[in-house]
């Protein structure tokens, strides 16, 4: 990392009094939360006031790290998530490239007069006071950990610092299975257990917490959603509202299942089209070098990286199906034009 970056970053919250707000993007995933977690562990460190609020919630699954059950949710406390941004100095962004990504929070944030820091991994980032960004590292945690060794020193990263970014890291590869052919992000995770990580708690609270309904959700959407396209390698799980209130559903409870169906040979291309009760959400994921980030980003007002991207539709659920269904021979016709071109 740049050594001007890290001095940007000390003079930015060198202020005597500084004030800092802590932003993830909306339904903050195991990344967000580990990076939310961990920087405000180091402010805490550093003698510097900070909160934390989020659009919505943190999942119940992600609630063992520390300083994630004191965050606090614009839809309970608005009023206090409105004070914290107009006394704030500095406001970080965490795992997201545009203000966009915050949902109900966009409209303050964009007013908002103080330095903004983002840190985060994906491409195209936002014009902000300072931008630390790298799409290269396999998540935000992975870029955080250079962030603080680099400008705090490795004193700040302590057990519970540790367990959270490596949650990060491990949750946004799925478990080291995408997006993590770097050495560097190994290095990273030696240094983690080097510095107190404990790796087996963090597998057990991630992995290893499952409810009796969440399984039952899993196999209901394995044995009577899961389809294979006739035509092309790709694999679509549609889920209802209606079921997920079957089987109880939290959030977090369909973590990792888009990644099921990549371990069937001939598909190349999962997603999960799931129906919330104001937007339909899409996750992509993929094997190889295929760009799901492009299928989305094009037609779903997404994004993401090359194996794993995300976006979202206006409802109904039977609109983004078809809509899925209609840009399939757009998306592997654009793969064969590119592999052929590059010839």
């Amino acid at each position: 990392m740049e050594t001007n970056i890290t001095e940007r970053l000390k003079e930015i919250l060198g202020k005597q009094g500084v004030k800092v707000v802590i932003i993830p993007h909306i339904s903050p995933d195991g990344d967000a939360s580990g990076a939310c977690s961990a920087l405000w562990q180091v402010m805490d460190k550093l003698g510097i006031s900070c909160h934390l609020m989020t659009c919505d919630y943190f999942p119940d699954y992600l609630k063992w790290m520390k300083c994630i059950p004191d965050s606090v949710s614009y839809q309970q406390h608005p009023i206090r998530c409105k004070r914290w941004l107009e006394e704030a100095d500095v406001l970080f962004m965490l795992d997201h490239n545009t203000m966009a990504r915050e949902g109900d929070l966009e409209p303050l944030t964009r007013e908002y007069k103080g330095k903004v820091v983002m840190i985060d991994h994906h491409p195209d980032p936002d014009a902000v006071d300072l931008c630390i960004s790298d799409p290269s590292m396999s998540s935000t945690c992975e870029l955080l950990f250079n962030v603080i060794r680099e400008t705090w020193g490795e004193k700040f990263i302590d057990r519970n610092v540790a367990n959270s970014l490596y949650a990060g890291i491990s949750t946004d590869t799925g478990g080291l299975n995408h997006n993590s052919s770097r050495p560097e992000t190994y290095r990273v995770i030696a240094d983690l257990l080097a510095l107190g990580l404990d790796k087996n708690y963090v597998h057990e609270q991630l992995y290893q917490k499952n409810s009796l309904s969440r399984l039952r959700l899993t196999g209901n959407c394995l044995l009577n959603k899961l389809a294979v396209d006739e035509n092309f390698p790709v694999a679509v799980i549609p889920i209802t509202l209606q079921e997920l209130e079957e089987f109880h559903y939290k959030d977090g409870d369909l973590e990792g299942l888009v990644n099921i169906p990549l371990s069937v040979e001939d598909v190349l291309v999962s997603v999960q089209i799931t129906e919330r009760k104001d937007r339909v959400k899409l996750s992509f994921r993929s094997k190889g070098d295929i760009p799901v980030n492009l299928w989305a980003k094009t037609h779903f007002n997404g994004g993401g990286h090359l194996n794993a991207a995300g976006g979202h539709m206006p409802l109904p659920l039977e609109d983004a199906i078809q809509k899925l269904k209609d840009t399939t021979g757009w998306f592997f016709g654009e793969l064969l034009k590119a592999k052929y071109s590059s010839r």
